[in-house]
């Protein structure tokens, strides 16, 4: 999209519109030389110049009448001879484009509310209905994304505007009734993801925001939900806030009020396992807490999954929750994979997939290949990228792998920070006498609970899931011996200690080797380190 001054021209120049939301449609011949004109600025164009670009346009036109043509598109753009702001007449020789392109910021934000389809008489009678149903959707979503309302947003394959999603509303009135259709839209690819319709009485007691809004937001969880970017990701950013917590209600009512297909109790599966994933920074869990979301997670993916077999978005959701919950159902997570990479569009979320299955079942090598393979596949320094990374750092971790494990840390904190959370210490190795000051300042302010308590949580969230004994000990010895190097042994998880009594020999005596990756004071701890998400 082009901006001159107070319009808005859409990429094919057809029409424009103004900041009050009216749109100016051109004539072919207004077009034509309005074509003329931008693709000139600055420059006098002559009439016959002028005639020449209405082409076949022109009829039986001649020089004399290009004033009358130029006058008019003039009065469309709302300028004049006089006082000019677009076109300024050269007399006797022809006329200059004057105006010059604002440069508009790029928007940034979770979800964008518009553009508003409408006469303005329609949009009128709306008020101000996108700025309350953008704070009402931002509310329903927990408060914690951007939603920031635009009516006279208008989506430019070539812009810059950074968007998750966007919903387009269209509104018209008949016989005194208010019809609103509303598209909820991938912000890049423009896919629809969910359509919503609303019908009322102009002047009816009826407010549409209140259950629109929750729909809306429901209808965003389940997509993010369902399109594995990692829950984890957040975790580098201290970003732990519980997410989409109406959205989650508003499932359980779905739930209730009457049969719910196979959507509604993935969903909740998936709402169970972040809660776990994000437990990293909560008040310790007690195994039978732990025990008792996972039974919820195996339950209700179970019973989804007869009616699942046509989707495979959900197909890839209950594999992944069946090999977390770690209870005999690897060869079925991979049975899935394989049966939704037949139907599904979307390869790099299955290869990620096909990856931790092949992790789990101790194919290192073959795991870290399927996650390379989905990171050519994706946008470079996406939420995405930085998950995939996360899943082949801990694989690499798995084989004791430290200096690949090195280098992918490196490119994942060149994405997201991993100095700046706890979570990040769960990447460190062991062979280092002393890791950076921001590692050392996180550890030394742990207490031996707070030990206990993350050392628990890296077995059950990542280490279990490998099934080779030596692999769950490599994932977990880095931090844990650093742990023990700080707050002693009583700091370690009682059953992970029992687990892996070799974790719980002496550290005193470490000593570094060569090895890059234990070259910590240049390791992924840097504190200049800024997130790209």
């Amino acid at each position: 999209m082009a901006c001159y001054h107070d319009l808005i021209f859409q990429p094919d120049m057809l029409t424009a519109m103004r900041k009050d939301g009216t749109t100016i449609h051109f004539s072919r011949q207004e077009h034509a030389l309005l074509l003329q004109f931008i693709r000139h600025p600055h420059t006098l164009i002559t009439r016959s110049e002028l005639l020449e670009a209405l082409g076949g346009k022109s009829g039986k036109l001649s020089e004399r009448n290009i004033d009358y043509l130029v006058n008019r598109l003039r009065k469309r753009l709302g300028d004049t001879a006089r006082d000019s702001r677009f076109i300024a007449t050269r007399y006797g020789d022809g006329y200059v484009w004057v105006a010059d392109p604002v440069k508009s910021k790029p928007i940034s934000a979770f979800l964008l509310v518009g553009p508003v389809y409408g006469s303005s008489d329609d949009q009128d009678a709306m008020g101000d209905f996108p700025g309350q149903l953008a704070s009402a959707i931002a509310a329903a979503a927990g408060g914690q994304q951007t939603v920031i309302p635009c009516p006279d947003w208008n989506p430019d394959p070539q812009g810059h505007d950074d968007l998750d999603f966007t919903l387009d509303i269209s509104t018209h009135i008949e016989t005194d009734h208010v019809h609103l259709a509303l598209a909820l839209r991938e912000g890049r690819s423009r896919r629809i993801i969910g359509t919503f319709r609303r019908t009322w009485l102009q002047d009816g007691d009826y407010d549409p925001i209140d259950d629109l809004s929750h729909e809306i937001a429901c209808a965003l969880w389940r997509h993010a939900s369902l399109t594995d970017t990692g829950s984890e990701v957040d975790l580098m950013s201290l970003d732990v806030g519980a997410r989409w917590p109406e959205a989650v209600a508003y499932l359980h009512l779905e739930r209730e009020n009457g049969p719910a297909g196979p959507e509604i109790p993935v969903m909740l599966a998936l709402n169970n396992y972040e809660k776990l994933i994000r437990s990293i920074y909560n008040a310790p869990m007690t195994r039978a807490a732990w025990g008792t979301l996972e039974a919820e997670i195996e339950d209700l993916a179970l019973r989804a999954l007869p009616d699942a077999h046509d989707n495979p978005q959900l197909l890839l959701a209950i594999a992944k929750l069946l090999r977390f919950i770690n209870r005999g159902y690897l060869e079925l997570a991979a049975r899935l994979t394989d049966e939704a990479l037949g139907c599904s569009t979307s390869f790099a979320e299955v290869y990620a997939m096909k990856g931790q299955i092949q992790a789990s079942s101790g194919k290192i090598g073959a795991a870290v290949a399927l996650y390379d393979k989905a990171i050519r596949m994706i946008e470079p320094n996406s939420r995405f990228h930085a998950h995939l990374l996360i899943l082949k750092i801990f694989s690499l971790m798995a084989e004791d792998n430290r200096a690949a494990a090195y280098n992918a840390i490196v490119d994942l904190h060149s994405i997201v920070p991993v100095n700046k959370a706890p979570f990040g210490l769960l990447f460190v190795p062991p062979k280092t006498r002393q890791l950076c000051s921001d590692a050392e300042r996180m550890l030394a302010a742990m207490s031996q609970e707070d030990g206990r308590h993350l050392s628990g949580y890296m077995f059950n969230a990542w280490a279990r899931q490998f099934q080779k004994y030596e692999h769950q000990q490599n994932v977990l010895k880095g931090f844990t011996c650093h742990l023990q190097r700080h707050h002693g042994s009583t700091s370690i998880d009682l059953d992970v200690a029992k687990r892996f009594p070799n974790l719980m020999a002496s550290v005193t005596g470490a000593q570094a080797n060569n090895h890059p990756a234990n070259e910590l004071s240049s390791f992924v701890y840097l504190s200049s380190g800024r997130s790209r998400l």
